[in-house]
């Protein structure tokens, strides 16, 4: 059986473009909220409540999450993208850094997997893979993995861009090739550097 051919859609907003499959419902939380609602409307009834939840979140400026969701899943396979300012301080902070710091945020139930670094046009890049488990009990001494983070971070001059892309662990790995994709369509505003 061939494989599907995945559509692209750009999104854009004053800080950014992405590419994501059409099958995505993404913005800008506040801005877009009117036109992602109404599509959110569209789903089946049983999950709108679930992307009703994930886009009132408000500290990102951009979100978007796959309409191929099912409720056997523990999560939304969706990307939040979330700048943060270098204050003056620690502009000569690094991108290694920071990443050690998200690692130190991420909390006890998130592990490690793959951490890299690297440069893209000249911007300090990296890019982490963790896996998150349930939680350890005494019932559960040997908690499986419930979902998976790939986070792309970039160091422009005044901020750290951080890209996380999230999915259910059992659809996670069929989503890698549409996440490094997308991630290579980035392209930044003035207004973001």
């Amino acid at each position: 059986m061939p494989k599907k051919k995945t559509i692209w859609k750009t999104f854009s907003n004053e800080y950014l473009s992405i590419n994501l499959p059409d099958s995505f419902i993404g913005g800008h939380p506040a801005r877009d909220r009117k036109e992602m609602m109404a599509e959110v409307e569209t789903l089946p009834e049983d999950i709108q409540n679930i992307f009703k939840t994930f886009f009132s979140q408000r500290h990102f400026v951009f979100m978007a999450a796959d309409r191929k969701f099912s409720l056997e899943m523990t999560s939304l396979t969706c990307l939040v993208v979330l700048p943060e300012s270098i204050p003056f301080f620690k502009f000569r902070s690094s991108i290694e850094k920071y990443i050690q710091e998200v690692k130190k945020n991420l909390g006890s139930s998130f592990e490690t997997v793959e951490e890299d670094y690297f440069e893209v046009e000249g911007i300090p890049s990296a890019r982490l893979l963790s896996v998150q488990k349930e939680r350890k009990t005494r019932k559960n001494p040997d908690p499986k993995e419930s979902r998976k983070h790939l986070l792309y971070a970039f160091r422009l001059r005044k901020r750290y861009w951080a890209f996380d892309f999230i999915a259910d662990a059992s659809v996670f790995d069929s989503y890698l090739p549409i996440f490094g994709e997308s991630i290579k369509s980035i392209i930044f505003t003035d207004k973001a550097k």
